[in-house]
């Protein structure tokens, strides 16, 4: 059957399970995303799309988004910001359409873990290339060192669940509790980022978003401050593949 209706998307595609997880939903699925995606999804269903098909195309587009961004035009990162937010959507959809046909397949699960590691380093690479544009190399070594710290802050989680998985460990709980760190000064810490979250600049819209800013900032105001931005952003990230890695070693997650 591919004729389902919207509200059934809604009600198949998106259970509670799902909309309230504390890991691996982008708050922009809840905040507005998840309201448009089940018409997105009622195509793919329409057009007989395996959710596996769906994602690899989010991954393609966020591969586009990353080469766009490498032209050193201001509508390049309006047209990322774009992209970036499009990707997302189908990154809600992929899911939807999986739980509505009830085809999981595992594969699906690891492009997309392809497809966010990749965009957001890549996004990183492109931000350094479109600066180099103006000739100085040291952008594109901005651009590489951001990108290792990004995809290195991103294993840091998955690294989690494969050393318990290795040490014969449950599955990780979804009890934030277990990511509190044990010690009282990283407990502080972790309350700052809660007050000032850079870990969560480092995702593909957040990124873009970013990017705009910096981009309309450049063109209008201050010369040279997308350079400024990447070596930021780049800062930022080394600050919190530090702080998570201390957080993580001083958690229950590495407990039984």
């Amino acid at each position: 059957m591919s004729n389902y209706s919207i509200a059934e998307i809604r009600e198949l595609g998106q259970p509670a399970s799902v909309m309230n997880r504390r890991v691996a939903e982008h708050w922009t699925g809840p905040a507005y995303l998840r309201k448009f995606s089940p018409y997105v999804s009622y195509i793919f269903l329409k057009l007989h799309f395996s959710p596996t098909s769906v994602t690899w195309l989010m991954v393609l587009l966020g591969w586009l988004a990353s080469w766009i961004l490498t032209n050193p035009a201001l509508w390049a990162v309006f047209l990322v910001f774009v992209l970036a937010q499009v990707q997302m959507l189908l990154d809600c959809s992929d899911g939807e359409v999986a739980r509505v046909t009830k085809k999981f397949n595992p594969a699906g699960i690891y492009v997309d873990r392809i497809g966010h590691y990749t965009t957001e380093s890549f996004f990183a690479v492109a931000f350094g290339i479109r600066l180099f544009q103006n000739g100085d190399l040291r952008d594109v070594v901005w651009g590489l060192l951001l990108a290792l710290l990004i995809v290195f802050n991103k294993l840091l989680n998955d690294l989690v669940h494969v050393t318990r998985a290795l040490s014969g460990l449950e599955k990780l709980s979804e009890n934030p509790k277990v990511a509190v760190p044990n010690n009282i000064l990283l407990k502080s810490v972790k309350v700052l980022f809660k007050l000032l979250p850079i870990h969560k600049l480092f995702h593909s819209i957040e990124l873009a978003f970013i990017f705009l800013i910096s981009g309309l900032i450049q063109y209008f105001f201050i010369e040279n401050f997308e350079r400024f931005t990447l070596q930021f952003l780049t800062i930022a990230a080394f600050v919190v593949v530090v702080g998570h890695t201390a957080a993580i070693l001083n958690s229950n997650r590495l407990k039984s």
